[in-house]
C-alpha cells in the first residue's frame, strides 16, 4: 500500500538524508521519497507495524509528524487510541 505522511523540521536535504538512511532499514517499506519542499514523505508498507517503526523513527530524529485529517498516521494514531 502507498502512503504519504507530513512531518516537521524539514528543512534541507541534509535533514531528508539523515531520514532516507535511518529509515530505509525498516523492514516492509520500501519505495521511500522525501521532499523536503512540502516536507513530505512517500512510502509503500506491507504492514501497520512498519509505518508505526516509521513514525517512532521519525519522532526519535526530531522530525514528528504532522497528522491530517485524511493522513495514514492520523488514522493508526486514532485506532491506537480506541
Amino acid at each position: 500500500m502507498k502512503a504519504n505522511i507530513i512531518v516537521k523540521n524539514l528543512k534541507n536535504n541534509g535533514a531528508a538524508q539523515m531520514i532516507l538512511k535511518k529509515v530505509s532499514v525498516i523492514p516492509g517499506l520500501s519505495e521511500i521519497n522525501i521532499d523536503t519542499e512540502r516536507s513530505k514523505i512517500s512510502f509503500n508498507y506491507q504492514s501497520d507495524d512498519a509505518v508505526f517503526s516509521l513514525l517512532n523513527t521519525l519522532k526519535n530524529l526530531g522530525h514528528p509528524y504532522i497528522a491530517t485529517r485524511r493522513s495514514m498516521a492520523a488514522r493508526l494514531n486514532n485506532e491506537l487510541l480506541t
